[in-house]
């Protein structure tokens, strides 16, 4: 079971650009649960009172989207429709407002001040769970205020907004920040995610980050995107949270076997990198399953990793000065070498390999350590409980 989990873990880590294939299934299933027949009245209060940050700020944050009369900007998530009044007036009678939600009583609500206070540029749309339902190229802003944490299909929902959205259109986010030892319990447990990830969501989906507005709110963050001429992917934001600069993976909160605290992994490492320059494949493996450890919240001690160099990848565990010698070039795995170790990793070379490479073991790099043989070495580690992950090639 446990050389199922690594394998997983490792196949996340080699699939860097991995999504929610197709967002089947919600990531956070239930959250919108209360919505389903919401006291309005209740929710007014809460939304729209002096200890919510964004209603506190409301005119600081309408001034920072900077609208202009005759723009069309979406209120997705309107609720009781505090934006969407305030957007009605800052975009005047030739511009437009779509009030979004997923609740029907708040758009009954929001036709019904509408009609009182006389306003006539604001349309209700009823969204579903994974599309705002908005028009083709229909709106100039889409303004998401204490609402992506709520969405249960993120990546769907913003290629909606994408379709909806005018060129060169501006997405503008507003969320809690969720960071730890910070921010509330309510946050920590209410809201899925911190900002790194939610941002990196709607790039992915087609989004451009233009700025973070800082001084308008402190409990919320405050960023815009720009809708992007093609609605490609972008790179992902790659994480070295452990070993720096190699091995880098991308936060997945949601996916399924991620990295178990006390697991034990023996590395069998033969092959070494086709393209000159490169350290040896297997010692990126290892990397990988830490930097996964690190995005997860372990450390790297909640790991016991072993690497067995042998084969080609022999010379890897040579001094730098012994490399250059025999391979006429410079140490290619050296700098990564020195971190696995710094990080706990255990390195060990096969001393078979050594004796028939005619390499003397003098020339073996400190903190790395001389096995009898890699096959010894490997059957001693899974005999101990270690799981045996091969690394023989790329």
């Amino acid at each position: 079971m446990l050389l199922k989990r690594i394998c997983g873990v490792l196949l996340l880590g080699s699939t860097l650009a991995l999504s929610v294939d197709a967002q089947e299934k919600s990531v956070r299933p239930g959250i919108n649960d209360p919505f389903q027949n919401p006291d309005v009245k209740k929710y007014a209060e809460t939304f729209e009172g002096e200890s919510r940050e964004v209603f506190a700020k409301r005119k600081e944050v309408v001034t920072a989207i900077g609208l202009k009369p005759g723009m069309a900007i979406a209120d997705i998530g309107a609720g009781t429709g505090l934006y969407t009044r305030l957007f009605a007036s800052e975009v005047g009678p030739k511009g437009k407002v779509y009030a979004v939600d997923i609740a029907q009583k708040f758009l009954d609500h929001i036709a019904t001040v509408k009609k009182e206070a006389g306003i006539k540029n604001v349309t209700s749309v009823l969204c579903k769970p994974h599309s705002a339902e908005l028009p083709a190229e229909s709106v100039d802003v889409a303004f998401i205020c204490d609402t992506y944490h709520h969405f249960e299909f993120p990546e769907r929902t913003m290629q909606s907004i994408h379709t909806a959205l005018k060129p060169g259109g501006r997405v503008v986010l507003t969320d809690f920040r969720r960071v730890k030892g910070q921010s509330t319990d309510w946050v920590m447990n209410h809201v899925r995610a911190g900002q790194d990830v939610f941002e990196q969501e709607i790039v992915d989906a087609g989004f451009k980050r233009l700025k973070e507005v800082k001084e308008t709110l402190k409990d919320n963050y405050f960023i815009v995107f720009e809708k992007a001429e093609k609605a490609e992917k972008a790179e992902p934001k790659m994480l070295f949270t452990v070993i720096a600069g190699y091995g880098g993976v991308v936060r997945l909160p949601d996916a399924v076997e991620q990295p178990t605290k006390g697991s034990k992994v023996v590395f069998d490492v033969t092959g070494i990198a086709k393209e000159t320059g490169k350290p040896v494949p297997g010692l990126e493996r290892a990397a990988v399953l830490l930097n996964l450890a690190g995005v997860s919240g372990l450390k790297a001690s909640d790991l016991e990793l072993v690497v067995v160099l042998h084969g080609e990848a022999t010379y890897a565990a040579l001094s730098n000065e012994a490399f250059k010698t025999t391979r006429d070039r410079p140490h290619d795995s050296s700098e990564l070498i020195d971190r696995l170790v710094k990080a706990g990793v255990k390195v060990q070379v096969c001393g078979q390999s050594l004796a028939r490479k005619k390499l003397d073991p003098k020339s073996v790099r400190p903190g790395v350590a001389i096995a009898a043989s890699a096959m010894t070495a490997t059957l001693n580690h899974q005999a101990k409980g270690y799981s045996y992950v091969p690394a023989h090639g790329q």
